[in-house]
């Protein structure tokens, strides 16, 4: 993947080993960015104004661990909207406002949505999230899904 992934962004060796080191510290200074790929530090950082002004690097954020702050459940919500005049992609921006909510895919298929969130039990979850997801309106059935475990791969920093 990543051989494509060089030859569709025109990006080099340097360019992913960046993403890489950026991917596991996005707080590292760009002198010891420099240090670790064995490049001017100007090289580095004109780099990293590279890629973000290509749009490959949009942000650097966290990565918060959800059970640490308590939400010890994460579910994924197949929804169906209902028939008729509604926006798919209105219902699923409206969803992106609930706290609980980390994404909405609008999916093809049997379902319209799927809605990852998260919460602090099973309770919290037929309480709080369900019945704010009826209040969002548009939404005719869900099925919902509780994950036991979650493995990461190594495309999931492309979200």
């Amino acid at each position: 993947m990543w051989g494509l992934f060089v030859l569709d962004m025109k990006l080099n060796a340097n360019d992913l080993k960046l993403i890489e080191l950026l991917k596991q510290d996005s707080r590292a200074s760009v002198t010891s960015l420099a240090e670790s790929m064995g490049i001017a530090r100007v090289t580095t950082h004109d780099r990293m104004v590279k890629l973000q002004r290509e749009g490959i690097i949009r942000r650097y954020t966290v990565d918060i661990d959800a059970k640490a702050l308590g939400y010890d459940l994460r579910a994924f919500i197949f929804a169906r909207c209902d028939s008729g005049n509604v926006d798919r992609r209105e219902v699923a921006q409206k969803l992106c406002n609930l706290p609980y909510v980390v994404r909405c895919n609008v999916v093809a298929g049997d379902w319209d949505l799927l809605i990852e969130v998260v919460s602090p039990s099973m309770d919290s979850l037929g309480d709080s999230i369900l019945d704010g997801l009826s209040k969002v309106g548009g939404i005719a059935s869900t099925q919902t899904m509780v994950s036991f475990f979650d493995y990461s791969g190594p495309a999931s920093s492309l979200r």
